[in-house]
């Protein structure tokens, strides 16, 4: 559900090769916040760039505030901009979006993060997308972090970085190579030191996207595609488990740093967190998100009269899935909903009361829907909470005469020890209405009527359905079906040790009543 899950952050890292590259003012600082305002619905929360410049005292210089892109850069003020640019102007550099999984919502836990040494190799700094699942393991081996902040798994990740190159060097491919015997989780991590080296790497299960580009000007990775808009007309291409782009002293390559056992590519970033212009893993996230729409469709169980029913989206992320659903049902596709576009979704401000977040955010477009049988398309339920608010809002303000909920991905059933923010069972609809055997199930498919009819009336659907995990599974298409996909929220099977453990940590729990603030600490 729009709105009830927080994005995924977001990694950008460029070099422009040989010191030239795509000339503009800032070099790469002006094409990392370029990047980095493509990729905005990856996180809102702060922003920020570390560039590199051996022609400036401080070789690595770090720009970073609470804020969205526009904010944290000053777009929208010439002169602001400018100086910021002239500041952080750079041959090379790494930037973040970010919104947290972990740590606080200030300007200390924004990224990049930045480390300093005696020695060159030693000055570092980096940005991290994902969430390490063996985080509390590792902050207890690592020894005293450099601040008291006991859940910031940032810090940890930062540590083991300079641990794996002090007092010697240590080649790039190494100290990554490293990490992945320690590290249990999806980390994506861009990386830049003060020699000039400049690193991208995808961790070996490829959770989390990643894509580069390597042109005669500019060599860059990021975390979408649409990040390269403007930049280039050539196809960014995937970064592969267990790849890294290197680039230094004008030249790039991507190099394999590690073994990939297998492929679990994050089924959200297809259904709700990426752009749907992106292109993930060579899938067109547009594509399937018609696909999905096409698929519920096909498995309506309703008889649908064009006069009488409507299809509406809960925009953005469910509009192609609206579109497709419409055109395989022949039914006349509506506005119902439009987005404020005022409204930033910072979330800072998480705290508020969550309906009113809700109604500032989407305004009902009752001319299009008083009096209709309203078939509101959503790509996930999770919490339920801005679920039950839009169908009210549907017929209270809205004056529609039923609605019905279509949903592009099976039930949420467990926590995401990745990077989403679904920590808690007790916080998913779908298992407040399940009992304790549903619960201990593995492989959660489809949940049984009763607790489907139980969500519907919790959220005020007059009928609810859940795309089957096989329609979703195909409607992705990826070379492998369900074999390389993270899809343990739906179904219970982690990909890693530790997301298992900690399932099983958080279901205990849950069905012990001692469900605490966040299952992974």
């Amino acid at each position: 559900m729009a709105g009830e899950v927080k994005e995924e952050c977001a990694v950008a890292a460029i070099t422009l090769l040989n010191g030239e590259g795509l000339k503009t003012e800032g070099g790469a600082a002006f094409y990392l916040s370029q990047m980095l305002l493509q990729m905005q619905n990856r996180g809102q929360l702060a922003s920020g760039i570390t560039t590199y410049n051996p022609k400036r005292t401080q070789v690595l210089s770090t720009h970073k505030k609470v804020g969205t892109v526009s904010e944290t850069f000053a777009i929208n003020s010439k002169e602001r901009f400018s100086s910021i640019m002239k500041q952080f102007n750079g041959h090379s550099g790494i930037g973040h979006n970010r919104y947290s999984t972990s740590g606080t919502d200030d300007e200390y836990s924004a990224q990049p993060f930045e480390h300093s040494g005696s020695k060159p190799w030693e000055w570092f700094a980096f940005s991290f997308n994902g969430n390490i699942a063996n985080f509390t393991e590792l902050k207890a081996s690592s020894g005293p972090l450099p601040s008291s902040r006991p859940d910031l798994d940032t810090e940890v990740v930062m540590h083991f970085l300079a641990k794996a190159q002090a007092p010697v060097k240590a080649d790039i491919q190494d100290v990554f190579k490293g990490l992945t015997e320690k590290f249990d989780g999806a980390y994506n991590i861009a990386y830049v030191d003060a020699e000039g080296t400049v690193a991208a790497m995808r961790d070996p299960l490829g959770i989390r996207p990643m894509c580069y580009s390597i042109t005669d000007g500019f060599a860059g990775a990021a975390s979408e595609s649409v990040a390269f808009y403007g930049m280039t007309d050539e196809d960014p291409k995937t970064l592969k488990p267990g790849e890294m782009l290197v680039s230094k002293d004008g030249t790039a390559e991507v190099k394999r740093y590690a073994k990939s056992p297998r492929n679990a590519h994050c089924m959200f970033e297809y259904v709700y967190f990426s752009n749907a212009a992106s292109v993930l893993d060579g899938r067109s996230v547009y594509d399937v998100r018609w696909k999905l729409g096409v698929e519920l469709a096909k498995q309506e169980t309703i008889s649908l009269n064009p006069n009488e029913f409507v299809v509406v989206p809960i925009p953005d992320t469910a509009k192609p899935a609206a579109d497709g659903y419409a055109y395989t049902s022949g039914l006349p596709a509506m506005e119902g909903l439009i987005k404020n576009r005022g409204y930033t979704g910072r979330t800072f401000i998480e705290g508020a009361n969550r309906e009113e977040k809700v109604k500032q955010k989407f305004n009902v477009n009752k001319a299009a829907i008083k009096g209709k049988k309203v078939i509101l398309i959503d790509d996930s339920i999770v919490r339920g909470t801005t679920s039950k608010f839009l169908v009210n809002h549907l017929k209270e303000n809205g004056k529609a005469k039923e609605v019905h909920v279509r949903v592009t991905c099976p039930p949420v059933r467990s926590p995401c020890f990745y990077g989403i923010d679904m920590s808690k069972m007790g916080e998913l609809i779908a298992n407040r209405h399940s009992n304790s055997e549903q619960l201990q199930r593995n492989g959660w498919n489809n949940l049984d009527e009763e607790v489907v009819n139980g969500i519907a009336k919790e959220i005020g659907a007059d009928s609810l359905r859940y795309m089957s995990l096989d329609g979703l599974v195909k409607c992705i298409g990826l070379e492998n079906g369900k074999k390389d996909m993270c899809m343990a929220c739906l179904t219970g099977d982690y990909p890693t040790p530790w997301g298992e453990k900690l399932r099983r940590k958080a279901l205990d729990s849950y069905l012990n009543g001692t469900e605490g603030k966040r299952t992974y600490e």
